[in-house]
């Protein structure tokens, strides 16, 4: 029979995950539930996260932003930290899905699910984002870049939780956009986030990452590269959206969608740019 578990502390799971196996963590709930009405899951006990009051918190450290794995995208929306210091991440979780799905899907499942759409792993992985990762031996600090980068190996183990989610806080303008096939209820077909730092005009700072082309979302360095010295209006031309299209036939070459998805990444890349410099 499938046991329940509900902890209030984050010390509770970890011993719990200690002393039992094939078991699954419950944070929202989008996913797993439907994986079970599937039949795609199979375990012995499904761990509830719901009143573990500490994973629901995004606070303001100093010089980092602790976002809790169960804050949910509404949470984002409504909270002046992330207003103040992360606007694509607000840009991401506006788009996210339904109200419904908005309120009960969370940063950290988002995050553990891995999936190659995921909206909000972009944005992490642009502003620099790291991962706190326990477990009853130990804890780790990940960077959301390396864990997708070398994801076999970073990858959660079966007695890890993904706690917190740390923000370096920057005076960066930020942007997001994604392309889906019905708006905001949509999946991601190709998404973009942007993190920039820019002195009289000059881009002195990028982060670009592009999400859904490929098996997990990842910088376009070479074009970052480029862009360093020049006025931002560069980032709009002819010769940096050559530069954004080679990247994603680089990365999904043979597929399908590539012809696609190659015409649609400069669309979506202006766009999130407009959604950096308008804040």
């Amino acid at each position: 029979m499938l046991k329940i578990y509900s902890p209030k502390t984050i010390e509770e799971v970890k011993e719990y995950m200690k002393d039992h196996s094939n078991l699954k963590l419950l944070a929202g709930g989008t996913d797993l539930v439907l994986d079970f009405k599937r039949n795609k899951v199979k375990c012995e006990s499904i761990v509830s996260l719901e009143k573990i009051s500490d994973l629901k918190k995004i606070v303001d450290d100093k010089d980092e932003i602790y976002i809790g794995a169960m804050v949910t995208f509404s949470d984002l929306i409504e909270n002046n930290i992330i207003k103040d210091y992360c606007n694509l991440l607000l840009n991401c979780s506006m788009s996210m899905g339904s109200p419904q799905i908005r309120n009960v899907a969370t940063v950290g499942g988002n995050i553990a699910n891995g999936g190659s759409a995921a909206d909000i792993i972009p944005c992490i992985i642009s502003l620099g984002g790291v991962l706190l990762i326990e477990s009853e031996e130990a804890i780790r600090r990940v960077s959301c870049e390396e864990y997708f980068e070398n994801y076999k190996e970073e990858r959660l183990k079966e007695n890890e939780i993904l706690t917190h989610i740390i923000i370096p806080k920057t005076q960066n303008i930020s942007g997001y956009y994604k392309l889906g096939k019905r708006n905001s209820l949509a999946i991601s077909r190709v998404s973009v986030t942007v993190n920039l730092e820019i002195k009289k005009d000059r881009i002195c700072a990028i982060n670009i990452c592009l999400g859904a082309v490929g098996r997990y979302p990842f910088r376009a360095k070479e074009l970052e590269e480029r862009s360093l010295g020049k006025d931002i209006k560069w980032l709009y031309s002819e010769e940096a959206l050559e530069y954004l299209e080679s990247i994603v036939e680089k990365s999904i070459e043979g597929r399908k969608t590539m012809p696609f998805k190659r015409e649609a990444i400069k669309g979506v890349f202006k766009r999130a740019l407009d959604n950096a410099l308008q804040q």
